[in-house]
């Protein structure tokens, strides 16, 4: 979450650098603004989250083809080394009452079923989040000089942080599917 915090912080004060130097603007408007785009697109990413926890589960079945992931994508995960760094990934499950950083009962086929739930809630979330994160462009577009380009840098940067946990959470599902039918195979044995 450090990691994360300090991204977002580089990225507000080059960005408002950038925009004061570019478009000759104060630098304090331009913290200002650029600051405002970042707490924007981190309430649209807040509000996709809590959109996507109030849908039907049934929109997240870990079985459904949107969610499965093949042997070549685990392939392609697995040449970005992402077992050395998706760890470093932060993990917010604390604030919907299901931590997805450790596997607590890997035997339960109730668990493993509810973490794959949990994981389609999360690659649901992000992936939605990248898009309409560019939302924050809109209001922008109406200022002058240049404050849409602020906002579009704060949208890629929003698009940057959350596919990395799009990877992470695919990567991951694939293992517990594996674990979800040795599980539901020793059940009805």
């Amino acid at each position: 979450m450090i990691l994360y915090v300090l991204i977002i912080s580089v990225c507000i004060f080059l960005f408002a650098g950038l925009g004061s130097l570019v478009y000759e603007w104060n630098y304090f408007s331009a913290f200002s603004w650029t600051s405002g785009s970042v707490v924007a697109v981190i309430l649209i990413d807040g509000i996709v989250a809590s959109v996507c926890r109030l849908s039907p589960a049934k929109w997240y079945n870990h079985q459904s083809k949107i969610y499965t992931v093949s042997r070549k994508e685990k392939s392609f995960y697995e040449k970005l080394k992402i077992r050395k760094w998706k760890d470093r990934i932060p993990e917010i499950g604390h604030f919907t009452g299901f931590r997805k950083n450790k596997l607590d009962d890997p035997t339960s086929l109730e668990y493993v079923e509810r973490f794959l739930l949990e994981s389609c809630y999360g690659e649901a979330g992000h992936f939605i989040s990248c898009f309409l994160g560019f939302l924050i462009m809109i209001p922008f577009s109406f200022l002058p000089r240049g404050w849409w380009l602020i906002s579009m840098l704060v949208a890629i940067v929003n698009v940057l942080l959350n596919v990395p946990s799009i990877f992470v959470l695919r990567y991951n599902s694939y293992k517990l599917e594996v674990l979800y039918r040795r599980n539901l195979k020793r059940q009805t044995a």
